[in-house]
């Protein structure tokens, strides 16, 4: 059979040959140099190559540091006229509109302000006459709602003008409420020190204390003082305790009132267990309550029987526990001298501070001019504290010196240090009212104030005294 004896790969069409396809060739070094040879035959040979490095400029150097030597003159490289950008050009001097009724004069402007309620008016020359108020003498449309200074709401005084806009009358015709004024904002005043306005030390240089009723206090709580005195140490400290507890009192009150939370109950138990303690056991007993009052005072916030800021709360408890119980307890201690020597170191103490007081007072008052410490209370002067020592030491002198075992020279000592730590105790408390803003600690002494204020030099004095007592070593005499 002729057809099962064909061959096959005659009979098949050949396909057409495919174009050769991109790719790298390697070549031989013959051929590489062949081609380099071509290549650098294209060139010239003054040409830069690859590689080449550029020879240095001649002349001289340009400047390379400002400002340029005086022989120089820095010139701007000015290479051709630059044509300025039009929004430099001249103004045209055209004004929009501004009334709802006035129509354009250039229509070629009104495709700008299509998409506007209002359109702007263009104007120019004689335009200027036409009128741009309505009858009301306001701008715009009558039955349109105005704004800002055409807004015709009354404000208070209201002014209508005449047709010929000459001059301003008020309208009376009809009553207009009050003016409404916009509240202020609150703001934050900060003051480093107290204004005159509320500043309850300012004024005049002299007191404003009722001096008949000051007196007639200041005596009656002497003959009570001279009562207990008489009586033996036992009454003096009672008289101590008492007024000690109620300067307490009168301390951690005005730190209440000032906005603290101290441990007022457990301050005044405090304070009467130094002056007892301090009585009947000494000076042994002193450390143990101190510690005690330290430690329960932590107590007290750590378990919530009053439930204010710790740090600063314990802090002012302790500042009334020993600024008056702790320093009022050195009376107790001071009494408990034998033979009746603790009354009269206590004694010749206490006239001595009142003498100091009461020539202060004076002396402030008929010669005071010079401030002692105006930042803290302006009405203590320096002559205030030169009559302040004169009489104490005129008091020590004529009564404190009489008293045994007191002598002339220790009661000179003593009128020095009185005078001396007396001013600075009674600044102190003034310090302290000055911080919380009062001007008296309290009011239970008519005249005087409070307690705290009429006992503040004591407090001082006592410590002072007590260990002045013990480096004379007067018991011994």
């Amino acid at each position: 059979m002729a057809d099962d004896d064909y061959d096959e790969e005659e009979e098949r069409p050949v396909a057409p040959p495919r174009p050769p396809g991109e790719g790298v060739r390697i070549i031989g070094a013959q051929e590489a140099a062949k081609r380099e040879a071509e290549l650098s035959g294209r060139l010239p040979d003054d040409a830069p190559r690859f590689g080449d490095v550029p020879p240095q400029p001649t002349g001289p150097r340009p400047a390379v540091r400002f400002p340029l030597p005086e022989d120089q003159e820095a010139k701007p490289i000015v290479s051709g006229t630059t044509e300025m950008p039009h929004w430099t050009e001249p103004p045209t001097g055209e004004v929009p509109r501004i009334l709802a009724t006035d129509e354009a004069s250039d229509e070629d402007d009104l495709e700008a302000w299509a998409a506007l309620r209002r359109q702007p008016r263009w104007r120019e020359g004689d335009d200027w006459q036409e009128a741009d108020f309505d009858d009301d003498g306001l701008l715009g449309d009558d039955d349109e709602v105005k704004l800002g200074a055409l807004d015709e709401t009354p404000r208070g005084n209201v002014f209508s003008f005449d047709d010929d806009f000459d001059e301003l009358e008020a309208d009376d015709e009809e009553e207009l409420p009050p003016p409404v004024r916009t509240a202020r904002p609150a703001t934050r005043q900060i003051r480093t020190r107290p204004s005159a306005a509320a500043d309850p030390y300012a004024g005049s240089r002299s007191s404003d204390r009722d001096l008949p009723v000051a007196i007639a206090a200041g005596l009656g709580l002497g003959i009570v003082a001279l009562a207990c005195f008489k009586l033996g140490p036992g009454w003096v400290a009672a008289l101590a305790t008492i007024v000690v507890v109620l300067a307490a009192i009168e301390a951690f009150d005005v730190l209440h009132r000032a906005g603290h939370r101290p441990a007022t109950l457990l301050g005044l138990v405090g304070t009467v267990a130094l002056m007892i303690g301090a009585y009947e056991k000494g000076e042994r007993a002193i450390p143990l309550i101190l510690a005690l009052g330290v430690v329960f005072s932590m107590f007290w916030y750590l378990f919530g029987v009053v439930r204010a800021r710790p740090t600063i709360n314990l802090g002012v408890t302790l500042l009334g526990f020993l600024w008056v119980g702790f320093l009022g307890s050195f009376a107790s201690l001071m009494l408990r001298y034998p033979h009746r020597q603790g009354i009269a170191f206590l004694l010749g103490t206490v006239i001595a501070v009142v003498a100091n007081d009461v020539g202060a007072l004076f002396a402030g008052r008929q010669f005071g001019r010079t401030p002692l410490a105006p930042e803290i209370s302006p009405h203590k002067t320096v002559e205030g504290f030169l009559g302040g020592f004169a009489l104490t030491l005129i008091a020590s002198l004529i009564f404190v010196m009489r008293i045994h075992p007191w002598g002339f020279g220790s009661a000179v000592i003593l009128a020095v240090v009185v005078s001396l730590v007396g001013p600075a105790g009674d600044l102190c408390e003034s310090m302290v009212k000055r911080d919380l803003g009062i001007k008296d600690m309290g009011s239970i002494l008519p005249g005087h104030g409070g307690i705290l204020d009429r006992f503040d030099a004591l407090l001082f004095v006592l410590p002072a005294v007590y260990y002045l007592v013990e480096v004379l070593n007067l018991p011994g005499k």
